[in-house]
């Protein structure tokens, strides 16, 4: 898994879920810029705060997402193998808010 900032739009609305144990996890999609073309990106969260703002944001929504990357394969209902990328992320920002922090100078450190 590879540590990770990514950034782009929401292709989907957020869904919040509740999993077997009846722990809540809320996840999205996103559509990231990758030069000329883009990648979509699975992004699961189980931190309540990261997932109560996901929940603020809707499909085109532009989205900041920090945590662990991973590559995935799949294969589709055609039997065609896939590729994609998911993400399990730890904090979870609109981009305004990670340039507001970021011009506020939060969580920047001198070298």
């Amino acid at each position: 898994m590879i540590g990770a900032l990514v950034a782009g739009d929401l292709s989907s609305d957020p869904t919040e879920r509740t999993a077997s144990n009846g722990n809540r996890y809320w996840t999205a999609s996103a559509r990231v810029p990758a030069g000329d073309e883009a990648i979509f990106v699975g992004i699961t969260t189980f931190d309540a705060a990261a997932g109560e703002r996901l929940m603020r944001l809707r499909k085109g929504s532009g989205i900041a997402a920090v945590g662990t990357l991973e590559a995935t394969t799949w294969t589709d209902k055609t039997g065609a193998e896939r590729k994609g990328w998911r993400m399990l992320a730890h904090e979870i920002l609109s981009v305004y808010q990670a340039r507001k922090r970021r011009d506020a100078g939060e969580g920047v450190r001198d070298a």
